[in-house]
Order: structure tokens, then sequence, then C-alpha cells
């Protein structure tokens, strides 16, 4: 059972919202998706999938073909070369879904899924949200709500998701590929990385 498919409707929205829904405008960004700070981790059996696709499987014609067209499209970073993000909207009974896959030089790198109402979600919203999570990849874990909703769930090939209970509620996954952790490791290795990209040219 997939949660989202292709769209029927067209987007309104203009370039400045993307612009600001946008997670990544630095590499710093970046670095800050991939290491999530103050999550309750736990490990699963399962392997980490979004919508049915596995992370490691994602690339742009199958984006296309599970999601159809794009709400909209933008360039990454300026020193980060060939960069894109592709976001879709959906709307699923009162849940209002905000979807972003960012690519560098066509290679998947994660996925941001934001849910929206009409209002703040509640903590039982969150509980339901992450329920059918539970009920539909990772039957063997037991997500303990009594600490908050800031979770990070890892797979077997170190690819992980996790929470982001912000002001908005969203769950990021991450395609833990040996290309992502090569543009981690120069980064942190460069002596001025902002301006030294040479690792994604």
């Amino acid at each position: 059972m997939k949660f989202f498919g292709p769209k029927k409707t067209i987007s309104s929205r203009g370039p400045s919202y993307y612009d600001r829904e946008n997670l990544v405008h630095t590499m710093k960004d970046l670095i800050s998706i991939y290491f999530p700070k103050g999550k309750t981790v736990q490990n699963t059996d399962e392997t980490i999938m979004f919508n049915d696709l596995k992370l490691s499987e994602i690339n742009e014609k199958k984006l296309s073909g599970v999601f159809g067209v794009a709400d909209y499209v933008i360039s990454g970073p300026e020193n980060i070369n060939d960069y894109r993000v592709y976001f879709y909207r959906h709307s699923i009974g009162k849940f209002n879904y905000l979807m972003q896959f960012h690519f560098c030089k066509k290679n998947f790198l994660f996925v941001n899924n934001m849910v929206r109402s009409s209002y703040v979600l509640s903590s039982e919203e969150k509980k339901i949200i992450l329920l059918r999570f539970k009920e539909k990849y990772y039957a063997d874990l037991d997500f303990d709500h009594s600490k908050g909703f800031d979770l990070q769930i890892v797979d077997q090939n170190n690819n992980f998701f996790y929470t982001i209970d912000d002001v908005n509620f969203s769950i990021s996954y991450i395609n833990n590929s040996n290309y992502f952790k090569e543009i981690i490791d120069n980064f942190k290795s460069s002596k001025n990385p902002i301006d030294n990209n040479q690792f994604l040219l």
C-alpha cells in the first residue's frame, strides 16, 4: 500500500514559497540533515523505504513515474554543483503533505515529508501518523512517545529516518550511500569547505 501517488492538481505556490521551504541553502544545512541531534535512536531489521521505494533505488526517473510531474523544481546552493530539489504536494484527509526530494549529480540524498493541517498537530495526531509507519514497515519496533516525538530509526544498511517535531512535524529519510558519505567526508576534511566544492564537480 502506497501513501502517495501521482498528483492531479496544479500547484499555485510561487518560487518564494519553495525557496523558504527548502531545507538546504548551504553545505552546513546538508551536514545538519545528515547528523540530526537529540533523537531517541532505535534499530530495525526491516529495510527503510519511502512510499514502497527502497532509498537506494530512488532516482529522478522513478520519482517521475511514481509521483508524476513535480510541483516545483529548484537548484541547490550556489556552492554545490548540479544539486536539484523536487517538490510534491499532496492532501490525504485533513493532512497536507509537502515532500522534497534532494539529488546531487543525479544521486538521491534524502527526502523530507512535512505534515501540516489547518492547525498545529496534536500529540494524538502525531501518534496516529507514526502508528501508520509502524504498522506498514516497522512491526519490530516499539515507538516510545513518553519522551516526545524526536525519533531516529536505523536499518541494517545504515539508512535511517528521523522525525522533526517542531512548529511543523516532518520525517526525513536519509539514503546513507557512499556518495552521500563522500560529500560529508570531503566537506569535513576541507580547510575551507564553503569555497571548496571540487568533490561535487
